[in-house]
């Protein structure tokens, strides 16, 4: 399917038609860990263009672009203009289910509630991105479902998880346990999130912009973003989709469709020769890496980077 602007032939006696432009949150339910979970989605671009399902790490919701005066997680890329440009594309975001799947939600629950909101849409077909966790989902759902992803952009995501990744988010998950036996699960969530941290952040990073202070900056820092995440996200669902994370895998090995791999040389968490693998073994796989300070949080922070990825993907024609 080729991506085209959906609009009428123009003539000088014809006016010009737009189509409507539609920003609504969707809802759908789906049988996850045996039992029916309320997903909740958001879609907004013209009525009727092609659809691009963008997702992120755990921490991404289900508005990506700017909404209602909000920020969205990923406005760089997202909305009017953009390198998903809701002028053009119907972009299709969702919340990750989390502690409501039992144990844990895998990657290819996620999945699957994305073809939920996709039936919600009508919409037959769709292209993917997603980096981090929404990466490995963007893998599953190219399992799972062939005839309707047209083509797949997975960054800083491989077909598994890493053992060291695993050591690192297993010190984190044991955090929150022991926090939340002490009666104060969200304290052992601050303390996980500030070592997640250190591993999605690199080392010269850290010492470019602490190097010449006192330890109370670093831990400043790091105290802060511990507190604005436990704010946000509950112990419970921390712990659900942190388990996600180091269960996914993905035999990409069968997958149909084109898959185009982008990996950081300095990510710790989604090393690029791990990905690299992985874009070998994918039959119609193609692989890119390009440098960066900001290691596995790239995806958020090299804005001009990760827009010429996403433009180039979605500007090729596929078979």
């Amino acid at each position: 399917m080729a991506f085209q602007e959906n609009c009428l032939a123009e003539t000088p006696d014809d006016p010009v038609w737009e189509p409507a432009f539609e920003a609504r949150d969707l809802n759908a339910s789906v049988r996850l860990g045996g039992r029916m979970v309320e997903i909740s989605g958001h879609v907004c671009g013209p009525a009727g263009a092609p659809v691009v399902v963008a997702m992120g790490g755990i921490s991404a919701h289900r508005f990506a672009a700017d909404h209602d005066g909000a920020k969205g997680w990923w406005r760089d890329q997202a909305g009017p203009g953009r390198a998903v440009d809701t002028d053009r594309v119907r972009l299709l975001t969702f919340d990750y289910p989390g502690e409501a799947v039992s144990p844990f939600p895998s990657t290819h629950d996620q999945a699957r509630a994305v073809l939920a909101l996709l039936d919600e849409l009508a919409a037959d077909r769709a292209r993917v991105i997603g980096a981090s966790y929404g990466g490995m989902v963007a893998l599953a759902l190219a399992g799972l479902a062939p005839a309707r992803i047209e083509s797949a952009l997975v960054i800083s995501a491989a077909d598994r998880s890493p053992a060291m990744a695993k050591a690192w988010r297993s010190i984190q998950r044991e955090t929150v346990a022991l926090g939340l036996r002490l009666g104060d699960g969200a304290a052992g969530l601050d303390l996980a999130r500030r070592l997640a941290m250190t591993t999605y952040r690199t080392p010269d990073e850290f010492e470019s912009r602490f190097g010449r202070e006192g330890a109370e900056c670093v831990e400043s820092y790091l105290a802060a973003r511990g507190s604005a995440y436990a704010d946000t996200v509950s112990p419970e669902r921390f712990l659900a989709l942190s388990q996600s994370l180091d269960a996914h895998r993905v035999e990409v090995c069968g997958l149909v469709c084109p898959v185009t791999y982008v990996a950081v040389r300095e990510d710790r968490l989604a090393p690029p020769e791990q990905i690299r693998a992985a874009a070998r073994a994918t039959p119609r796989g193609a692989y890119h890496e390009f440098s960066s300070l900001y290691g596995h949080d790239a995806f958020l922070k090299e804005a001009a980077a990760i827009s010429f990825c996403i433009e180039t993907f979605l500007t090729t024609e596929t078979a």
